[in-house]
């Protein structure tokens, strides 16, 4: 059987690094070709080329759509840039795996969306936590019951040595859209959804806290401040069905020497926390619950296959490209997260609750307004 051929876009941290990087991680999938890529700087391309034995390079993706013969694509750039490139390797025919977020706007996730269906191409919001041993141990219990009816969720990513760096393209709004929230925000937001079953959403109340106490536009422009985007945010994401979640993210807390990252899930009869794996002294998952009408809690014991969650990701993505895999992360799902982090800036900039609606099937010729403010 012919491998998939695979070409990566943008050749930074996430592109190489050892544990968590696509090149390595694609590297050790038997049935992946790794064809080329592409990066603006052609002198880092080069090097990395030569690193990992890659014999195509080029400084514009469509140099490389045009010359070389690819089946899919992993996106690994600013988030800027992602609608764009992904909507032009869609047209072309290729498969996309786009990093987070999906993209800085919902009008962007629509048109990446609306490529994919024209095309007939797979579009793969990348969430490698969903892919952790943990995530899917904790997933397995809920589905079977384990903790009865969840009612409530409470989930954060806290730095305490975040990206302070002012040249960094992390603090740039126009590149980013904004702070921590589209960093790390929307990967524990998609992971707490994923965990609730994606119960619709009726409204979001958020605060943001910036270093130079101004609330940072969503997309801008230019550039003027020294540190444009915001390094803390608090946001109360109510559903339809009753339930709520909390979430908050931050990159200046103090913390100890880790991240703190979490996610506490409240049912009628137990409950969980998941945390950091790399945190010292605190057990990756607890449950909380009732057994032989005796109050429990325990540390499971959880299979450690030594397979980096990135990997299991683009295992996955490749499954799906070879037709040999329902996608476990939908672009739907993905257009969902990035319309809840765009409400948590809408209704911190406007200092109210904002309702939620968005559009069973989302079209990029559909211009309602789906935000209003909720009356006082």
């Amino acid at each position: 059987m012919r491998k998939l051929r695979v070409g990566i876009i943008g050749v930074g941290a996430i592109a190489t690094d050892p544990t968590h990087g696509h090149i390595p991680n694609y590297l050790h999938l038997p049935e992946v070709e790794l064809v080329a890529i592409s990066d603006v700087n052609g002198n880092r391309a080069q090097h990395i080329a030569n690193r990992y034995n890659i014999p195509l390079v080029y400084t514009h993706f469509r140099e490389m759509l045009a010359n070389a013969e690819l089946d899919a694509v992993s996106i690994a750039v600013p988030n800027y840039l992602h609608a764009a490139i992904a909507v032009g390797c869609l047209e072309k025919g290729v498969h996309v795996l786009v990093e987070k977020p999906m993209a800085m706007t919902s009008r962007d996730a629509r048109r990446m969306i609306d490529a994919a269906h024209a095309h007939k191409r797979v579009l793969f919001p990348g969430m490698n936590n969903r892919f952790r041993e943990d995530s899917r141990a904790l997933k397995l219990m809920m589905q079977q019951g384990a903790l009865g009816e969840v009612y409530a969720a409470k989930a954060g990513w806290l730095s305490r040595d975040g990206t302070s760096d002012t040249t960094s393209w992390l603090t740039s709004k126009a590149q980013t859209g904004g702070g921590p929230l589209w960093d790390t925000g929307i990967v524990i937001l998609d992971l707490a959804l994923w965990m609730l079953g994606f119960p619709k959403v009726k409204s979001v109340s958020g605060a943001l806290h910036n270093a130079k106490g101004e609330l940072p536009q969503l997309i801008s422009p230019t550039e003027t401040s020294p540190y444009p985007v915001e390094d803390a945010a608090t946001a109360l994401i109510r559903f339809e069905d009753g339930r709520h979640l909390s979430l908050e993210v931050s990159t200046a807390s103090f913390t100890g020497n880790n991240d703190d990252i979490y996610l506490r899930l409240h049912g009628t009869s137990g409950g969980a926390e998941l945390h950091n794996p790399e945190m010292k002294g605190t057990d990756v998952l607890r449950v909380q619950g009732e057994l032989f009408g005796t109050q429990m809690e325990f540390a499971p014991v959880l299979r450690d296959s030594g397979i980096p969650s990135h990997r299991n990701e683009l295992k996955h993505f490749v499954d799906v490209c070879m037709g040999r895999a329902e996608p476990q992360i939908t672009t739907e799902q993905g257009y969902v997260g990035v319309r809840v982090i765009e409400a948590i800036y809408e209704s911190a900039l406007c200092g109210r609750e904002v309702a939620f609606e968005v559009p069973q099937v989302p079209h990029i010729e559909d211009s309602k307004p789906e935000l209003e403010l909720i009356p006082a």
